[in-house]
């Protein structure tokens, strides 16, 4: 696989150029671009809002494998992502507790900070490459935030300062809350001002989901290796409680107490028997219904 530097790869992908269309000020994003070139088809969607947040919508056609070696000095940004189909490759030691080579997959979202290190994005002909990618300032995180136990622990450093570990996190499955929002994004129907307040909206939106999933994952506990049977039937009980009440549901801690479960017990029976937790399921069956 051919390897370029960033500045190799600019390079080579304009002296390549078949086509570059870009448009200003389309539907809320300030650019979108559709181009061609040897290296991939590509159409990407930008947007910088005042808050400090920037998102990008990406859907690229690789038409070769290769390798770009980018430097990010002094990007102390969080970053999200999420990709609906495709993969990527990255080769970036220095993380501690990752692999200094892994990949990013389809059906899966990410969160990392990444500052003063350089990596190697890898990128494979096959299956187009679908993925939202989601720039975050540390200051506009910081207004959010009124106590740190209110935020998942991999985030509490970047609170209290600039100078935070760096970190790469896989959160987990893409949920079809998440796509749907993503969808919104790609689709909307809206211009000018009000397509602005629609994205940045649904960008907090979309933060605020895979968050969510990041605090629930670190609150569960490994899962037991076996269910017994009445615990498997409260599950159930559960599961029942939270058709019929999806409209206003209970707390985790009220439906535990009413199938006779602990608050632990439960959200751990959850991911075994239905592999999502109990909000994670509700969400999921409102949209089920939603569909009908």
């Amino acid at each position: 696989m051919e390897t370029l530097t960033e500045k190799e790869f600019d390079l080579q992908w304009l002296e390549s150029l078949q086509s570059n269309q870009v448009l200003y000020n389309v539907r809320g994003f300030d650019q979108v671009r559709n181009s061609i070139s040897k290296w991939s088809e590509d159409s990407c969607y930008i947007c910088q809002f005042a808050s400090g947040v920037e998102i990008s919508l990406n859907n690229e056609t690789i038409h070769c494998n290769h390798s770009v070696e980018n430097e990010h000095h002094d990007l102390r940004m969080l970053v999200s992502k999420f990709y609906l189909s495709g993969n990527q490759g990255v080769i970036s030691p220095g993380i501690e507790n990752v692999e200094a080579e892994y990949s990013e997959d389809q059906g899966y979202n990410y969160l990392f900070y990444l500052p003063d290190i350089t990596e190697k994005e890898q990128f494979f002909t096959g299956t187009p490459l679908q993925k939202v990618r989601i720039n975050i300032d540390l200051v506009f995180l910081r207004t959010f935030v009124r106590g740190l136990e209110d935020i998942p622990k991999f985030l509490q450093p970047l609170i209290e300062s600039d100078r935070a570990p760096r970190f790469h996190y896989p959160v987990g499955k893409i949920t079809p809350m998440m796509r749907t929002v993503i969808q919104q994004m790609w689709h909307h129907p809206y211009q000018g001002a009000i397509a602005r307040m629609y994205l940045e909206g649904k960008v907090l939106e979309l933060l605020a989901l895979q968050l969510s999933q990041l605090l629930e994952a670190e609150q569960i506990q490994p899962l037991p290796q076996k269910l017994h049977s009445r615990d498997i039937e409260r599950l159930y009980q559960a599961q029942a409680i939270l058709q019929q009440q999806y409209l206003n549901p209970p707390s985790v801690i009220t439906l535990a107490k009413q199938v006779g479960l602990d608050r632990i017990k439960l959200q751990q029976g959850f991911r075994q028997v239905f592999q999502t937790t109990p909000f994670g399921y509700l969400q999921n069956y409102r949209l089920d219904l939603a569909r009908i």
